[in-house]
């Protein structure tokens, strides 16, 4: 089980409580399990853990707890989490691709992976509800890339080892210079998450 974060005072320009209830009311209508959100220091950029019956928190990483961070990539992260107790892991299907498996390098798994977290109808339902994943993501990437490993087998993206401190001088670019750096082909096109960290220093691992 993903590490759940005590919590922290909560420095962003906006109430993440209430931008949580907003998208569970308008997007997820028929989820009636009591979701509460924190930040604080976990492995991931942001991760949902069952604490109960019926009972979710989403802990999302310290790095996205700052005033600059825009409402839109909170607000996907958000979605995508939720989206965790819609469509729950399962197992590979007959004659489906296992995307945890680099096929560019002939990856053979020394054992089964087990049940997959992000199917396919995972990403086809993301699209549907979160129409700036794009754009969140990119900026994610463009803010923190250096600081980033995308683990595939885990299907995750990890942080490398930070402190308070560090995040301080770290310059996050404006949701607009994102928007406007992205082609309109990418906005629709392309799909998580490989293609959208293309080109910046997220260390990979297959």
């Amino acid at each position: 089980m993903p590490a759940i974060s005590q919590g922290e005072l909560e420095l962003v320009r906006f109430n993440t409580t209430e931008i949580l209830r907003e998208i569970q009311r308008t997007l997820f209508p028929k989820l009636v399990s009591h979701v509460s959100c924190n930040y604080g220091r976990i492995p991931t950029l942001g991760c949902m853990n069952r604490v109960g019956d019926d009972r979710y928190v989403i802990s999302v990483h310290s790095l996205l707890n700052h005033p600059d961070t825009p409402e839109l990539v909170i607000r996907h992260l958000l979605i995508h989490e939720l989206l965790h107790i819609e469509i729950p892991p399962r197992a590979l299907r007959e004659g489906e691709v296992d995307p945890r498996i680099s096929r560019k390098r002939g990856e053979v798994p020394q054992e089964p992976l087990g049940p997959i977290h992000h199917p396919a109808e995972f990403w086809v339902r993301e699209r549907e509800l979160s129409p700036d994943r794009i754009v969140a993501m990119r900026w994610i990437f463009e803010a923190f890339g250096g600081r980033l490993i995308y683990r595939a087998k885990e299907e995750g993206i990890w942080v490398r080892k930070w402190r308070s401190e560090y995040g301080r001088g770290i310059k996050r670019p404006s949701i607009e210079k994102v928007r406007e750096g992205l082609k309109e082909e990418e906005l629709s096109g392309r799909d998580m998450l490989g293609d959208v960290a293309e080109g910046f220093e997220i260390e990979v691992v297959s």
